[in-house]
């Protein structure tokens, strides 16, 4: 994936030596039944997952190593091989700023590297993220021993203190935001937010009017540190932080001024990593962060409640969940992670529901992976609702899903290839649901701005209300606007399941700051029950639902500094059309933010 071409924010620049660094670093759908199937997903925007900061839990989809300085051509090739092994990471791994730099002081440790740093790049597919390592190297020691460690670098804000093998910093990231929507809730606010619990009066719905403006900003702050236990292969990491956040005008549930200031991230972890190349293990427990591959599933936006009394509806500031166990064990070509998750709910209308998992998985080759996922709700308040009443609990769902990506220049230069499908059962009821995506894209290396284009599939069963069988699937905790988000205006009165969608993206990187990503989403009712949506859609006329358009500007400024612009067209279906009073009117939303990070 071309990184040196594609618009970018820098992670880390690993620019100091010590053995290991410290991590630096919602609801979809509306009314009862949004709080009563738990549905997640950020309400109205992407939030601070657009910026590339430490410790973000972003899946890698590539890793490339660059060399410069004197090798030779027979043994660079060699170099870059054991530098990307001692690193330890590989595609499909998310991001962990602790381990990257862990790894990276063994690579410093390779005879023949001077210095070593790395950085996270969006690729020209804007789900994409490439770890890139750069090696400067040089002649091997007479003696062809062991290049000497790299001098160490002065301390400086943000970090408190430093040696060979601590660190402890602030952490101190934020944004800012300014958002427009017009017509919002399709121009019937009434109907789409009646008894929702988000807005100042649940009875009316959301005054909103025809146009909804507002301001939303947040500033999280906090500590975090690591230290290696001595001379043994064992790191503990840790993090505290708060986050403030304050939203001020008519945005689309309320228009009161108000801010909240709450614990964002409280976490601490163990390390395992043997410098001989063996099993790494890292287990941690807290208040912190958690992806699922993509977002298909589990996504770290889509378990929190940035909404209503809790300011940041579009900017979503929120990550963590309330407690996340998390063990993954890495070795070779596998990789095994386990996790236990409370997600970040919105405390009145709480479902109470936990979610565990397990996800295994094999890198065929570097540019082919796939994996195999079990999740487990032994917890939740959440019932599902048959078309006859009938009230069935969440507690005791269970989820397989098997997940694959390939993308091999060395084949077919610029084609890859990204499918997931999941089933549901239930421990104390007949249900069999069913998701799957399919993805193919081609990316244009040789042309200007190295344009990609991609169609995407996805489908979410509903309920087919002429069997006993419970088919409606239940999305859990997709998210995020990259991938799942789906639509970032439509969404908010759609809900995840028993809906179709085709999404087309055309994307180009202008230049290596800037990328500029246009999607086209179609979306179509698997079935007209649609019970366990939005309650103003629970039973629907159509099967048309409606379609958008989305413009994504992502710039870089800096490496501390990145912009996310938005614009899009949200065209109802008949289906909208036919459930309101009024014919729906077309939804459209400007946002302008501004993120900054230390």
């Amino acid at each position: 994936m071309i990184a040196d071409t594609r618009a970018r924010c820098r992670l880390g620049s690993a620019s100091v030596t010590s053995c290991v660094f410290v991590l630096l670093a919602c609801l979809v759908g509306t009314g009862p039944a949004a709080a009563q199937i738990g549905l997640g997903g950020g309400v109205g925007g992407p939030g601070a997952e657009d910026v590339l900061s430490a410790g973000s839990n972003l899946q890698l989809t590539d890793v490339t190593v660059e060399l410069r300085g004197p090798a030779a051509a027979a043994s660079s090739e060699a170099l870059k091989t054991q530098a990307l092994k001692v690193l330890g990471f590989s595609p499909g791994d998310q991001f962990n700023d602790i381990l990257a730099q862990q790894g990276l002081a063994r690579v410093r440790g390779l005879e023949g590297v001077a210095h070593a740093s790395y950085r996270v790049v969006r690729t020209t597919n804007p789900s994409g993220r490439t770890l890139v390592l750069t090696l400067t190297t040089r002649p091997s020691s007479p003696a062809g021993g062991p290049a000497q460690a790299e001098a160490q670098v002065s301390t400086s804000f943000p970090v408190l203190y430093q040696d060979k093998s601590t660190l402890f910093r602030v952490l101190l990231n934020g944004g800012v935001g300014v958002f427009s929507d017009t017509t919002p809730w399709f121009g019937n606010p009434f109907t789409y937010t009646r008894l929702n619990p988000l807005v100042q009066s649940p009875a009316a719905g959301a005054q909103t009017g025809r146009t909804a403006s507002w301001i939303e900003n947040y500033v999280e702050y906090g500590l975090g540190g690591a230290t290696q236990l001595g001379s043994s292969p064992f790191y503990v990491y840790g993090a505290g932080t708060f986050v403030t956040v304050m939203s001020t005008g008519q945005d689309i549930f309320r228009d009161d001024a108000r801010s909240t200031t709450n614990v964002e991230k409280l976490y601490a972890g163990l390390i395992y990593a043997d410098s001989s190349g063996g099993p790494r293990v890292n287990i941690s427990v807290g208040r912190q962060n958690f992806t699922l591959n993509d977002g298909f599933l589990v996504a770290q936006h889509g378990s929190q409640w940035n909404a209503g009394p809790r300011p940041g509806v579009y900017l979503a500031p929120r990550t963590t969940h309330d407690f996340a166990a998390l063990a993954t064990v890495k070795w070779d070509q596998w990789t095994w992670t386990n996790f236990y998750l409370n997600p970040n709910e919105y405390e009145p209308i709480e479902s109470n529901t936990n979610l565990t998992g397990t996800n295994l998985r094999y890198n065929v080759t570097k540019r082919f992976f796939g994996d195999l996922s079990y999740l487990y709700v032994p917890q939740s308040d959440t019932r599902y609702t048959a078309p006859d009443g009938t009230r069935s609990a969440r507690e005791g769902l269970r989820t397989y899903a098997g997940h694959i990506r390939w993308a091999d220049p060395s084949v077919v230069d610029g084609l890859w290839l990204e499918s997931e499908a999941a089933r549901q059962t239930h421990d104390d009821f007949d249900m069999d649901a069913r998701a799957a995506y399919g993805t193919v894209g081609f990316l244009a290396r040789a042309l200007p701005w190295t344009p990609s284009l991609s169609y995407r599939y996805a489908y979410f069963s509903g309920d087919n209300p002429n069997t006993r069988t419970y088919e409606r699937f239940d999305s859990l905790y997709s998210g995020g606007l990259n991938e799942w988000l789906q639509g970032i205006t439509i969404n908010k009165a759609l809900s995840q399941p028993n809906r179709v969608t085709h999404r087309i993206r055309f994307n180009v990187a202008p230049g290596p700051r800037l990328n500029l990503t246009l999607d086209y989403y179609r979306h179509e009712a698997d079935e007209f029950n649609n019970r366990g949506g939005n309650p103003a859609l629970s039973q629907l006329q159509s099967k048309d639902l409606g379609h958008e358009v989305q413009l994504a500007t992502r710039w870089a400024i800096s490496d501390s500094l990145y912009f996310l612009g938005i614009a899009s067209h949200a065209m109802p279906g008949d289906a909208l059309k036919l459930a309101t009073p009024d014919p729906d009117k077309a939804w459209s939303t400007v946002q302008a933010q501004l993120f900054w990070n230390f």
